[in-house]
């Protein structure tokens, strides 16, 4: 028998593969559930968190910001608006190439909000102030407590991009010869920079065009030395100032500093022949006068003027706060009408100033003070009490004082008593210091001098340091520190008191030196040469205008040998000690025209 055929087919359900149709819907049903959950969230129910993003520099809307909040991603518009619907996370994060990513909290009742994007970039163009043309190959860096967390290179044209800046770095530009840009990142993110030259570079020559050993060049802070051939260069050099040249033996040369990068300087010669006035002399007008006089119509050109002397006193109206608080300030003359007098007549003008001899400032502050094991203040056999050398704010208040006179228009300055004491009960002297010996002595000395050095090299004036005359001839530190191989690096000139009159019996093969003032002054600065070869120029001996002790009376005939002595030796100069400031006329000789 032959079955017959349903006219709509078989009556059995249709499988689809190997799932039964009416299981398929009851998958599907969920699924279109959950679409519809999302298209009513997000088509008709909407979002329910809205605001903008903003750039926080210029308060602009940031477009192109990815945004989240739990599960749910936006994009913010080009006006930066967005809207996400909150989930389980009331923390959106935020991010944008250009701009430091951010986190916002939201608060229980805040739906419309604003979030801020600090950009982290920098970018623009460094040129060469100068030249005024774009610098390739500068380092860009972004620097935060002294790390440098980006970095990057100007380009050919002197642009530059510089990304992932931190909040609160500077932006350092650095360029080999030119001074190193330092900027704030404020509140921008274009910044272009002109970068000005750091170095000068020349040459300091004498009139006749020869180097000139031992010159120095100077501005602001920083100096350097020339080299044999005269040549120097001089780096970090600031924007702008009063450029010095100065050597021992010459003239120091100023000028203000331009745009030239390259300053050579011819030094003209300069032979100090100076005497030395008290307080007392240059306070009193007629006797002030006198002596000026005398400078304008002899062969002298120079004036050393106390301005500390071994009482401690300061005899000018200083401002160094110091000087007030002990006391110590007693004005003698008006400093600044007495240097109008000296540069009105052309005279060169020196300060002294007595430095470790202090009794004021010991007396004051015992903490500086040399103190005696037996109890109290040390004091030498004339009472006199001394500060300590050892002592770094004893340096510091000398040197105030020294930079003061300095601004005041002193040429030069001249520091005495720049030792230890040399009399007195020196075995109960306390110094405060783990060792006290020949040493330490020196180094304290140098150490001193050094610093007054570096304080007075950026300026056009010159630093001198008496010394002993027989510190000459004795190769150690005689006790006081002074030792002239390692003083002389610290001075531009060495000004040794060769008194005839002040040398032990016997001395240089002479029974009594102070009978011979040519053959001590001659042979005590050829023995210092021999010593200091390379720095014979700043050789200026004190010569006695005085008599004293055993041997011959000092007057003109016995000053005069003493500075033919000094003169045929070609010592840069010399300087006449009188205590009283009472000069034998007739030793020397008449003003030249």
């Amino acid at each position: 028998m032959i079955a017959s055929r349903h006219p709509y087919g078989s009556l059995r359900p249709r499988r689809w593969g190997s799932i039964s149709w009416w299981y398929s819907l009851f998958l599907i049903v969920p699924l279109l559930g959950i679409i519809a959950t999302i298209l009513w969230n997000q088509v008709i129910a909407g979002p329910d968190v809205e605001g903008r993003v903003i750039d926080a520099y210029s308060g602009d809307g940031v477009g192109g910001a990815e945004l989240r909040l739990g599960g749910d991603r936006t994009t913010s518009g080009n006006d930066g608006s967005f809207g996400l619907r909150s989930g389980d996370s009331a923390t959106i994060s935020v991010s944008r190439s250009g701009y430091e990513s951010t986190t916002y909290d939201l608060s229980d009742d805040e739906n419309e909000l604003q979030i801020e994007l600090r950009p982290n970039t920098m970018a623009g163009r460094v040129t060469h102030r100068v030249e005024e043309e774009p610098l390739a190959g500068v380092l860009i860096e972004a620097v935060l407590d002294g790390e440098t967390v980006a970095s990057t290179e100007s380009g050919d044209d002197g642009s530059y991009l510089l990304e992932e800046i931190p909040e609160g770095a500077e932006i350092v530009f650095t360029y080999e010869d030119l001074a190193e840009v330092i900027e704030p990142i404020d509140e921008r993110t274009e910044l272009d920079v002109s970068m000005r030259p750091a170095v000068i570079t020349g040459s300091v020559t004498n009139q006749a065009g020869e180097p000139v050993n031992g010159a120095t060049v100077a501005i602001g802070d920083v100096w350097t030395e020339v080299d044999n051939d005269g040549s120097y260069r001089l780096e970090d050099i600031p924007e702008s100032g009063e450029l010095s040249f100065k050597a021992p033996g010459y003239h120091a040369l100023s000028r203000e500093l331009d745009d030239q990068l390259q300053q050579d300087a011819s030094l003209e010669d300069k032979h100090i022949r100076a005497i030395y006035l008290t307080p007392g002399a240059v306070g009193d007008e007629a006797r002030f006068q006198e002596l000026l006089d005398l400078v304008e119509n002899t062969e002298l050109n120079a004036l050393v003027i106390d301005i500390k002397d071994s009482s401690g006193f300061v005899f000018y109206d200083a401002d160094v706060e110091l000087a007030h608080e002990i006391d110590a300030v007693r004005p003698a003359y008006d400093v600044e009408h007495v240097l109008d007098e000296v540069k009105d007549r052309g005279i060169y003008a020196i300060a002294r100033q007595v430095i470790f001899e202090d009794p004021i400032l010991a007396e004051a502050r015992n903490d500086l003070a040399i103190m005696d094991s037996e109890g109290g203040l040390w004091r030498t056999w004339n009472g006199i009490a001394w500060t300590s050398a050892y002592e770094e704010e004893v340096w510091d208040y000398n040197i105030e004082l020294m930079m003061e006179a300095v601004e005041l228009g002193f040429d030069e300055i001249q520091l005495d008593y720049m030792r230890f004491p040399s009399d007195g009960p020196l075995n109960r002297a306390e110094y405060n210091v783990d060792q006290h010996d020949s040493e330490t002595r020196v180094d304290a000395i140098t150490g001193y001098l050094a610093k007054s050095h570096e304080a007075i090299m950026p300026t056009k004036a010159y630093l001198g340091g008496d010394i002993f005359g027989m510190a000459l001839w004795e190769l150690g530190d005689g006790g006081i520190g002074q030792q002239l191989e390692r003083i002389t690096p610290h001075l531009d000139y060495i000004k040794p008191m060769i008194y005839p009159s002040h040398f032990y019996p016997g001395s240089m093969g002479f029974d009594i030196p102070n009978d011979h003032p040519y053959e001590v002054i001659y042979l005590s600065l050829q023995n210092a040469a021999e010593r200091i070869p390379n720095d014979v120029a700043k050789l200026r001996p004190w010569l006695q205008d005085f008599s004293f002790g055993e041997g011959r009376e000092y007057g003109p005939d016995e000053v005069r040998e003493q500075i033919d002595a000094a003169n045929d030796f070609g010592a840069t100069g010399w300087m006449l000690w009188s205590a009283a400031a009472v000069y034998q006329r007739d030793a020397l000789e008449p003003a030249s025209d």
